[in-house]
């Protein structure tokens, strides 16, 4: 098992490179800067309650990742899917299977 110190590294390191994909995606011009920030808002809020080391963060921020899941997937399995859209419902896939550990991970090291 994980320590959470390496678990909450891991998690944030999947964070960072989901905002830097969608990043990207911005610099393409397939959606704008605005977008993007809204978009953001959500996982750079979980950050602070990440380091803390909430349970119930874990759970929410799992409900979070579905959300994103749903809006990407439209774009993904759309008629055009470009490869940047793959690798962020790539990371939203692996980061929902990761935080869904979190509150085990959590328990195990108290």
């Amino acid at each position: 098992m994980l320590k959470v110190k390496t678990f909450t590294q891991i998690t944030l390191g999947l964070i960072l490179s989901l905002i830097f994909v969608k990043l990207l995606i911005v610099f393409t011009g397939r959606i704008n800067y605005i977008v993007f920030i809204i978009w953001s808002l959500p996982l750079l809020s979980f950050i602070p309650f990440l380091l803390k080391k909430s349970i119930k963060a874990y759970q929410s921020f799992c409900f979070i990742l579905l959300i994103y899941f749903l809006l990407a997937s439209l774009r993904v399995f759309g008629i055009d899917g470009p490869l940047l859209d793959i690798f962020e419902i790539s990371l939203i896939i692996i980061l929902f299977i990761h935080s869904m550990y979190g509150p085990k991970t959590i328990r195990s090291d108290n």
